[in-house]
C-alpha cells in the first residue's frame, strides 16, 4: 500500500512538472529580430500563412493615451511582435516595410527623455521602442498638427522622429502607396 501511496504521489509531481513545462514551453518568446520586446507565440499547424515572397507593407495609426507616464504605449511594441512574428515565420525583414504615425493621445510618446522628465517627472518609456524600431528602418512620423496643439516643438522630440503635416496627410499617402492601415 506504502508503494502505492508513493507510486500515486511521484506519478502526480511528474504530471505536474511535466504539464507545468508545457505551460512555459508554449508561452511567448522574443526573437528574431527583438531579443528584449515583442514576444509572440509560435503557432503549430497553420491553416493560413502569407506568401513570404511578397511585401508587408503597413502604416500603423497609433492615437492611444495612457494615464500612466510610466507605461510603455503597447501599440509601438505590436511593431516589434509584427517583426519578430513574421521573420519567425519565414519573411525575411526586407520584405517588411513599416511605418508608424503618433497623433493624439501618443504625442507624448515622441517626446525626448529630457523633455518627457520636464513635463512627466520620469523618463519616457517609449524611447528604446522608438529608437529600435528607427534602427531597423521604421520610419516614425508626429503629426504635426498634434505636436503644436501641445505645445512642443521639434526640439522637444527624440531624434528617430520625423515631423509630418499631419496625420491624416501621412495616413493618406502611405494607404495611396499601398500600404495597409492597421490601428487598435
Amino acid at each position: 500500500m506504502q508503494h502505492t501511496i508513493s507510486f500515486l504521489f511521484l506519478s502526480l509531481l511528474l504530471l505536474t512538472t511535466t504539464s507545468s513545462c508545457l505551460a512555459q514551453d508554449n508561452g511567448p518568446t522574443t526573437g528574431p529580430v527583438f531579443e528584449d520586446i515583442g514576444a509572440v507565440y509560435s503557432i503549430d499547424k497553420l491553416d493560413y500563412l502569407p506568401d513570404t515572397t511578397q511585401n508587408l507593407k503597413a502604416i500603423f495609426d497609433v492615437e492611444r493615451k495612457y494615464e500612466d507616464p510610466n507605461a510603455m504605449n503597447s501599440v509601438l511594441s505590436s511593431l516589434h511582435r509584427y517583426y519578430n512574428m513574421h521573420v519567425r515565420y519565414g519573411f525575411t525583414q526586407d520584405k517588411i516595410q513599416l511605418v508608424v504615425v503618433l497623433h493624439g493621445g501618443s504625442t507624448k510618446d515622441a517626446l525626448s527623455s529630457s523633455a518627457y522628465k520636464g513635463q512627466f517627472n520620469t523618463d519616457n518609456p517609449n524611447q528604446h521602442l522608438i529608437k529600435t524600431l528607427s534602427g531597423i528602418g521604421v520610419k516614425v512620423y508626429l503629426c504635426g498638427q498634434s505636436m503644436s496643439y501641445r505645445g512642443y516643438t521639434k526640439a522637444d522630440l527624440l531624434p528617430e522622429v520625423q515631423v509630418a503635416l499631419s496625420a491624416m496627410s501621412v495616413l493618406t499617402a502611405y494607404q495611396m502607396n499601398g500600404y495597409a492601415l492597421i490601428k487598435f
